[in-house]
């Protein structure tokens, strides 16, 4: 794993900005050799390059997979230079050692961290370049730094002459790039905080948009896969000889533990493959159940946890208080479900590895593939395609491997696409978790003491367990370690269980079932107590100001104080995950023993909004997100076998069942914080406090019971 020091080194020094980029990339990335060897390029850094026909490219390094990284990350590079926004060319980074996210200590998409960790990097990269370009038209005028401006693309002089950056690529190219530079004033800008239309909609509509299961390469062949059906299973025989005498059939081998066909065509491989009798054996996820993980959960939330965090002496205080509140919550295995299955295509030729996948970890990817083939890392090039949804699932690698391995038997290119079953059933799925928590509310009913226990699946243990201290995967506790309510009394304890499903990061990580706990939990301690919920929360976040405002604005637009039907209940919760705090307030009736979920809100503090629109719809798709989860699945495990194996089974949201969504934001300068998660952790609780207010039923388990089936 290369060192994330290595890749930028960025330390504010008063107005300005030291900026150490790695440019081995740019040298390295194909794209920046030009096909006409008369044009020039100026490529100061691993994010731009200008040629010297005026053409401006700019490099993201970030997936694409519906959160659009393609249109904000240009804006900001853009911003700086001064580029002329309509004649921009985007393109998608290799894999180097410049393009690791300083945030995961690799090439990789995840943790809502693409704008945050880019903020001042591409700022900086265009502002570098912009400089180097003042400094060549300087050079070749004579006039002064002080009397030139930019603007769309050129430098302007004094007398109306516009130099354009392509004329003046060539001399900046000769410059040293400069350490310093000094970055607009947010007041200044022109680009950032603009709704500019995204730059990748009209290839997605046009169809001209490749996503990893449009790739296509000649002599492509198609690679299919069947994994065991059981957890932890294994192939133990199979017969192949009825399917390697159909026409068309390349070749039928054991990949990993499973079974692997290349053909011609896709509906060969899968012909084949439904030919071929295979014999699983058992492995040691044996005889798991739903059932039997929630007893064993169940069982261990009584036991001794190890402490993520301890505040004051909770249970002294829990002995004493006037009255004790106890609860449990359990919140089940939850599907990835993007609606473009798994895929990858492999080719392995002249002593190169080159793949082609929707992945969002591009150096996992490049090592995966240098461990099964044997080649050194820089010999293996990978290609990110766009992604058709993602949501920590295309973190893995298993589809990579899939492609790799059976490209390794062909010397045509591989492209293995998964069938719906086999990429619902061998999911990485978000933990099962279950949580006993305890709280104590003094004399005057304000809370005095929060304990709780989280149980749940570690998903460092096998990743890097160096990150387990104490006992405690911070990626299990999230969202509960750290409660902005003033509570003097708190313990979070963790007990790890491994249900031997697999498990992953899936969006919003722990935050997606911690904070349904907290919120609902708080709900219930006000009830208890006879105290308004908001009043609550206002009296318990006095010290966290960006929390309080998102609530008291999520309040005011639900109508919080106006008088409401009998039927109908409102809700609120508010968590911050990612940097930002988002509040979330839900109306809802319950008519015919049916739940209506009439209007959700959402307040955001986020910092600065590059993009209004695509931060929008992030929000939007993200509370779709979370109200899946809440409404719909759950994944069950029955004699080790996964039971939701398609859409069927486990059912999307649909059109006619969205609420209707308002989105605010509230305005600031601070550096931009993450986007893409924040907003599903609070979308089951604000829901489920609003369903207690229009029908008494405390939900404490997702997804929503049968009783409150959603009409």
């Amino acid at each position: 794993m290369p060192n994330r020091r290595e890749f930028f080194k960025i330390v504010g020094t008063g107005a300005g900005l030291l900026l150490a980029l790695d440019t081995r990339a740019a040298g390295a990335h194909q794209g920046m050799r030009s096909a006409r060897p008369e044009l020039r390029t100026f490529a100061p850094n691993a994010w731009v390059r200008i040629g010297s026909d005026d053409q401006i490219v700019i490099i993201v390094d970030k997936s694409e997979m519906g959160q659009g990284p393609l249109t904000t990350l240009p804006m900001l590079v853009a911003e700086e230079l001064d580029a002329d926004w309509d004649r921009l060319r985007i393109e998608q980074a290799p894999t180097a050692r410049a393009y690791i996210n300083p945030a995961l200590g690799a090439e990789a998409t995840g943790g809502s961290s693409s704008v945050r960790s880019s903020y001042l990097p591409l700022r900086a990269a265009g502002a570098t370049t912009r400089l180097m370009l003042l400094q060549a038209a300087h050079r070749r005028t004579g006039i002064a730094y002080a009397r030139l401006r930019t603007a769309r693309g050129a430098v302007l002089l004094p007398d109306g002459q516009r130099l354009s950056y392509g004329a003046l690529a060539d001399a900046a190219a000769q410059l040293p790039v400069p350490r310093h530079v000094r970055l607009k004033s947010p007041r200044r800008f022109q680009i950032i905080g603009r709704p500019l239309p995204r730059l990748d909609t009209p290839a997605k509509v046009t169809g001209r948009a490749v996503f990893g299961i449009d790739v296509q390469r000649p002599g492509l062949l198609i690679g299919v896969v069947r994994r065991p059906p059981m957890i932890g299973g294994h192939l133990h025989h199979y017969d192949d000889h009825v399917a390697r005498a159909m026409a068309g059939v390349v070749h039928v081998a054991r990949i990993d533990q499973g079974l692997g066909v290349i053909a011609t065509n896709t509906w060969t491989a899968w012909k084949a493959l439904d030919a071929i009798p295979v014999h699983w054996k058992d492995g040691d996820g044996a005889r798991t159940s739903t059932h039997a993980i929630r007893e064993e959960y169940r069982r261990a939330a009584g036991t001794e946890a190890a402490i993520a965090e301890r505040r004051g002496d909770v249970r002294a205080t829990l002995r004493h208080a006037p009255r004790v509140i106890a609860a449990d919550y359990e919140i089940p295995f939850a599907a990835h479900a993007p609606l473009e299955p798994m895929n990858c295509t492999a080719h392995i030729h002249d002593g190169l590895c080159e793949i082609s996948a929707p992945t969002q970890a591009q150096t996992g990817a490049q090592a995966i593939a240098a461990h099964l083939t044997g080649l050194p890392l820089d010999r293996v090039v990978v290609h990110t395609t766009l992604l058709g949804g993602g949501f920590g699932r295309r973190l893995e690698h298993d589809f990579i491997a899939d492609a790799v391995n059976l490209a390794r038997m062909v010397p045509q290119p591989v492209k293995v696409v998964w069938s719906r079953e086999e990429d619902m059933t061998h999911d990485f799925y978000r933990p099962y978790s279950y949580h006993r928590v305890q709280g104590a509310l003094d004399s005057h009913g304000m809370p005095i003491a929060w304990r709780q226990t989280i149980v749940t699946a570690s998903l460092m243990r096998t990743r890097d367990p160096s990150a387990i201290k104490g006992g405690v995967d911070p990626t299990a506790v999230g969202g509960a370690v750290g409660m902005p309510y003033s509570i003097p009394h708190i313990e979070i304890g963790y007990v790890e269980r491994d249900p031997k499903v697999p498990v992953g990061f899936w969006r919003s990580v722990a935050d997606s079932y911690t904070a349904f706990v907290k919120e609902s939990f708080l709900d219930e301690l006000a009830h208890a107590a006879g105290r308004d919920p908001l009043a609550l929360r206002y009296a318990l976040l006095a010290s966290e100001p960006a929390q309080r405002r998102v609530l008291k604005a999520a309040a005011r637009a639900i109508g919080w104080d106006r008088p409401h039907a009998r039927d109908q209940g409102l809700g609120v919760a508010v968590h911050r995950s990612f940097g930002t705090s988002m509040a979330q307030a839900a109306s809802v009736s319950i008519r015919s023993g049916k739940l209506h979920i009439d209007r959700l809100v959402c307040v955001c503090d986020c910092g600065l909004v590059v993009n209004p629109n695509i931060a929008r719809a992030q929000i939007e798709g993200a509370i779709v997100f979370g109200l899946q989860a809440a409404l719909k699945g759950p994944i069950t495990v029955e004699n080790s076998r996964i039971q939701q194996d398609n859409f069927d089974s486990y059912s999307l949201l649909r059109m006619d069942e969205m609420p209707r969504i308002d989105v605010h934001f509230l305005k600031n300068v601070r550096a931009p914080q993450g986007l893409g998660e924040p907003a599903v952790p609070p979308v089951a609780p604000a829901l489920a406090n609003a369903i207690f207010v229009a029908s008494g039923i405390r939900v404490r388990t997702l997804p929503f019971p049968a009783i409150l089936s959603h009409a």
